[in-house]
């Protein structure tokens, strides 16, 4: 194919596939496959994976990208599914003649009935040689690759989360999470110029990401050799992003000294660079905020909670879905505080932004209409906060059936509200109806707590 198409001769082909520099595994690819192959068997796959191997470096350009950025889609796959991934391209008659060239190569097959397509396992087995092994003369290819990477999660992944479709985002995440780790480990071995760029927007924009598929040490030393790289080439924006996403991480960790001033040197730089309102620096706001509130400092997190909000509603306006993770913030300051008329004001605040944003009827509405009620719960208001955790439990009940964890929560929480009033036998008809999944010990003792000698368990 690659001849008949004019874009390798033999003689080119053969010294490319002689290289010894050519990435491939010589332990077998896939152990769940070639490893309990005959002798015979692994060389022959070995063979075949090198000459696809080889076969993806002799593509043009435009195709070893698509191929690389296709073999990230799960099988089997459509166009629809495969053209935001091929960025390059500027149409999608552009798009639609990459995926065409690599069906007439073989690469990629198209079933025209079902308008699908699917990319073989020793191709795709080939593709992750080819960035997993990548050597010095492939440099090109890995940062192109990377880019790739990072632009399929800012266009498939984020805006799921944007819209609250959780279990979808995961699900896409997962077919990128191994490829972004692997980024995150090429970065220990060499942070060149030209990746750079490529770390910092994976550490701002895709840190909640990387957190469900690395461990917070790792993400530490990745931000710690990026943040290294970025000071020694003066790189001041980026240094900034980075420490603000390297406190972030320190805070989790309890390194809450180092988190304090890693976060106030960052806001130093954005003032510096910046010199007015951005949505970096109110992020950079808000994690001081969140520290100072972990650090029991509440006067300190107000104060910065305050201005993330003010320079968010200056950029976004006052009804943005922006402003919800400060609001989140302020109102587990002002409960910890025990002002919950205070509280209950962000609460309802923020119901109105989420009934605006998602409509009335979405899980993220009831997320905060069971804040509501956990503030009204602890002001003492227990029959207002009983009707609000029943309307909670309607609303998880329609969007995510009777058998979800968060129905089984909510199903608890009711039953501490009765158990609360004195109504020990209502508590206990209520844990019952928990779902077998949520069926753990904290059930168990709830149960024991409000039975004991009322009523036999």
């Amino acid at each position: 194919g690659l001849m008949r198409c004019g874009y390798c001769s033999a003689a080119g082909f053969l010294r490319i596939y002689s290289d010894r520099a050519l990435p491939i595994d010589h332990n077998s690819s896939d152990a769940t496959t070639s490893s309990y192959l005959p002798f015979e068997s692994r060389q022959t796959h070995e063979r075949v994976l090198r000459v696809l191997v080889a076969a993806a470096i002799a593509l043009p350009d435009d195709l070893v990208t698509g191929l690389l950025v296709l073999s990230l889609l799960p099988a089997p796959f459509s166009f629809e599914m495969a053209a935001p991934l091929l960025a390059l391209p500027l149409t999608n008659n552009e798009r639609r003649a990459i995926m065409r060239r690599l069906v007439n190569l073989g690469l990629l097959s198209y079933n025209a009935s079902l308008q699908l397509f699917t990319m073989h396992k020793l191709v795709r087995d080939a593709a992750r040689l080819l960035v997993h092994n990548l050597g010095l003369p492939y440099n090109e290819t890995r940062r192109r690759f990377a880019e790739l990477l990072v632009l399929s999660a800012r266009r498939l992944v984020l805006p799921l989360i944007s819209k609250n479709r959780m279990l979808s985002a995961r699900l896409a995440w997962s077919r990128l999470s191994v490829h972004a780790v692997q980024l995150v480990n090429w970065a220990f071995q060499e942070v060149r110029e030209d990746m750079l760029p490529l770390y910092v927007s994976m550490a701002w924009d895709l840190m909640p990401l990387l957190s469900s598929s690395c461990s917070s040490y790792t993400l530490q030393g990745f931000c710690q050799v990026v943040l290294e790289r970025a000071q020694f080439l003066d790189m001041t924006l980026e240094s900034a992003q980075l420490m603000t996403v390297l406190g972030s991480l320190l805070a989790e960790s309890a390194a809450l000294k180092r988190a304090d001033a890693m976060l106030r040197q960052a806001l130093e730089y954005f003032w510096r660079e910046l010199k007015g309102p951005h949505q970096a620096v109110a992020r950079c706001y808000k994690e001081l905020g969140a520290l100072m509130l972990k650090a029991g400092k509440p006067s300190e997190a107000s104060k910065h909670l305050q201005q993330a909000l003010e320079m968010l509603e200056t950029l976004y306006g006052g009804a943005s879905t922006e402003l919800l993770p400060v609001l989140q913030l302020q109102v587990e300051l002002l409960r910890r505080s025990r002002k919950y008329a205070e509280a209950e004001g962000v609460v309802t605040r923020a119901l109105g932004i989420c009934g605006a944003a998602y409509g009335p009827n979405d899980v993220q509405v009831a997320v905060w209409k069971n804040q509501l009620a956990q503030v009204v719960r602890q002001a003492g208001r227990l029959d207002e906060a009983q009707s609000l955790a029943q309307e909670v439990l309607a609303l998880l009940q329609g969007q995510l059936g009777s058998e979800h964890p968060r129905v089984a929560a909510q199903l608890m929480m009711l039953g501490q509200l009765a158990a609360q009033q004195g109504k020990q036998a209502a508590a206990e008809q209520t844990y019952r109806k928990a779902p077998q999944v949520c069926a753990t010990r904290s059930v168990t003792s709830q149960l024991g707590a409000c039975t004991v000698g009322n009523l036999s368990v």
